[in-house]
């Protein structure tokens, strides 16, 4: 467990059933590993991972150079054919024949967290079988209704209300392929909710990977809505039942997702948009647009795509199907 020598890091490794390469290509094996975090926000005594160039294996974009510039983590794993000089502010590089796997190896070996008791404020009110967990923090006068769960490392701010059924900070649905088996990722990276949000009832919130799934302030969710791992979400934003989102989706402020609307993972959703009811989003939403249908687009071209779709399915006699 944390906080841990490199040194022992690497002995792990290299006993590690898994038998995948590692090699330390910058940095002393006596540094101390605190935490972890994702690459853009690492710091001082934090471990952090990058998979190479072009995509990597959850699908994301990989990090632009001034990302890797600017990078501050103590310990990073990354490619063993790495340049080293990519990341001049880091203090020890470790060369790993899978970053991913071996930042999941880690995680598993060493990452997980102790926590102590939840931090709940007085003001909070806690319905019947609500369960919070060591290591959650509740803010004033918000509201857990009935069979609420809030799982460790869950913030969530002042004058929130939690309807019946929430779970937030569950693990992510996240698994990768090593060595051909399917591998489970574990999800350490919490929860941060701000103030004067609202859950709808079984509403579901996953942890993050590294780094938190972040929700901002004056949010609103109906009733079994899903946010996935790792998502980033605005202020005043509003999501209706059975709306969605796909893993390490950006919402900016302002967006409004209609009922059963979604999104798949690793894109942005621009400030003050509006998704339709039942799209699907599959690229990028600029700001200000009204997108609907799938693969989403302009709402206008998706009523004259509508339109058209109605024209041909019409008979010779001028009668609909």
């Amino acid at each position: 467990m944390l906080p841990v020598k490199l040194t022992e890091v690497l002995e792990f490794f290299k006993g590690n059933p898994s038998e995948f390469k590692v090699e330390l290509l910058k940095g002393s094996g006596d540094t101390v590993i605190k935490g972890f975090a994702a690459l853009p926000s690492a710091t001082d005594g934090e471990i952090s991972y990058w998979n190479g160039g072009g995509k990597t294996v959850t699908g994301a974009n990989s990090y632009a150079a001034s990302v890797l510039k600017n990078a501050r983590a103590s310990v990073i794993f990354a490619p063993l054919d790495v340049d080293i000089n990519l990341f001049p502010q880091v203090e020890c590089i470790v060369g790993v024949e899978t970053p991913y796997h071996g930042m999941v190896e880690f995680l598993n070996r060493f990452g997980k967290p102790k926590y102590g008791p939840p931090q709940i404020h007085p003001s909070c009110y806690i319905g019947e079988n609500c369960v919070v967990m060591d290591g959650a923090v509740i803010g004033a006068n918000t509201k857990l209704e009935a069979n609420v769960t809030v799982y460790p490392n869950v913030v969530i701010g002042e004058n929130c209300i939690f309807q019946a059924g929430v779970v937030v900070g569950s693990r992510g649905f996240g698994f990768y392929s090593h060595n051909n088996k399917q591998i489970m990722v574990p999800h350490y990276g919490g929860v941060r909710i701000g103030s004067h949000c609202s859950f709808g009832a079984n509403t579901v919130v996953a942890a993050g990977f590294i780094s938190p799934t972040v929700i901002g302030d004056n949010c609103h969710f109906d009733s079994l809505v899903q946010i996935a791992h790792n998502c980033s979400i605005g202020n005043h934003v509003f999501m209706a039942s059975q709306s969605a989102l796909g893993g390490t989706t950006v919402v900016e402020d302002g967006v409004y997702f209609a009922g059963a609307a979604k999104t798949s993972g690793h894109l942005v959703v621009g400030e003050n948009a509006v998704v339709a009811a039942k799209a699907g989003v599959t690229k990028n939403v600029r700001a200000g647009a009204t997108v609907g249908g799938f693969p989403a687009t302009d709402i206008k071209h998706w009523r004259k795509q509508m339109v058209k779709l109605r024209e041909l399915a019409r008979d010779p006699e001028g009668h609909r199907e």
